[in-house]
């Protein structure tokens, strides 16, 4: 709702009844506005659609002792804002005079309310010059429109539907000002500018989560390679380990020998134990093991000069039948 008047012209909208939890200056109170609509409703209901504005509050004092009581006003319309109640006054012409004269500066309630404080209705109000409640003053005056907003304006300024209670409107403008900090924030982090809007904000954030996840990529990246390198590494180192040992005069067939290189490469003292227990022949006596004629025999090539003992332990740890060493030696003999 918007309003301009001249310092000569009666408003049309006076300030009735602040919002949420007020006190009056002489001390009464803690007053609370909790359901504005609800009080609204009652208040016309008992007023029969127009409250009383009178001076003073005659209607409760001058009236009772037969003194005039004459209505300055009649409010035929109360309306919730941001700030409180509202009231549209229909001004009669003593109420227009004074106005117009700036006979009085403010306004004062009548109100019901609950033990606790609960105001539940507006029985009438009063022009005074000794208002009790902060309240708008009758004659403040703008070079422009007023931008008071009713609280139906301000409820779908912030996306609730228009019978949103002060309550709710409280509740969404707080959560606007807490938003309002995590944008600030989210600005700075990203180094935009305080005046970036949300799509800017969404496109930073985005931009950083994509940088990050290609910076983590690369990492896996470089540390999976690192690994395939230890594993290479580990396998010549284990590769080397067991030729030696092979050389040193331990028996390692060739399937025996993949599977202490595939042991070694990740359990290198494991393999070494293994090998320490493996037949070993005299150096100058066997040169050389092959792999088995088929999958399930390895076969040793003696020279020789080798010790008949020595190559009776080796077939029997490899199971080679006397009959394969006649002819293995027969067609392998130096």
């Amino acid at each position: 709702m918007t309003q301009t008047h001249t310092g000569t012209t009666p408003p049309e909208w006076i300030h009735i009844l602040p919002a949420g939890t007020f006190k009056g200056d002489d001390g009464r109170g803690p007053y609370v506005l909790r359901d504005p609509q609800g009080v609204i409703a009652s208040s016309m209901r008992a007023g029969r659609g127009k409250l009383t504005l009178d001076e003073n509050h005659s209607t409760d004092t001058a009236a009772k002792i037969g003194m005039p009581a004459h209505a300055m006003g009649w409010i035929v319309e109360l309306q919730a804002r941001a700030d409180g109640i509202w009231g549209r006054v229909e001004w009669t012409p003593p109420g227009a005079q004074a106005m117009e004269n700036h006979a009085y500066r403010g306004v004062s309630p009548l109100i019901e309310y609950d033990p606790d404080g609960t105001v539940k209705r507006i029985m009438r109000a009063s022009l005074t010059n000794a208002p009790n409640l902060t309240l708008t003053a009758l004659h403040h005056q703008t070079t422009t429109q007023e931008t008071t907003m009713d609280l139906e304006a301000i409820a779908l300024a912030l996306g609730l539907p228009a019978s949103a209670t002060q309550a709710d409107v409280e509740r969404a403008l707080a959560e606007a000002k807490s938003n309002r900090a995590l944008h600030t924030s989210l600005s700075g982090l990203l180094n935009l500018g305080a005046d970036a809007d949300a799509t800017a904000i969404a496109t930073g954030v985005r931009a950083r989560l994509e940088g990050e996840s290609a910076h983590a990529q690369a990492l896996t990246a470089v540390q999976t390679e690192l690994a395939a390198l230890k594993q290479r590494d580990a396998v010549r180192t284990a590769e080397a380990a067991v030729d030696g040992a092979a050389r040193d005069g331990h028996v390692i067939s060739a399937e025996l020998r993949g599977e202490l290189v595939a042991l070694h490469a990740t359990n290198p003292e494991m393999a070494a134990k293994i090998i320490a227990q493996l037949p070993k022949i005299p150096q100058g006596q066997v040169s050389q093991m092959t792999g088995a004629a088929h999958a399930a025999q390895a076969t040793p090539r003696a020279d020789a000069g080798a010790d008949p003992k020595a190559v009776a332990a080796m077939d029997a740890t490899f199971k080679v039948t006397d009959a394969e060493r006649t002819a293995l030696e027969a067609g392998n003999a130096y």
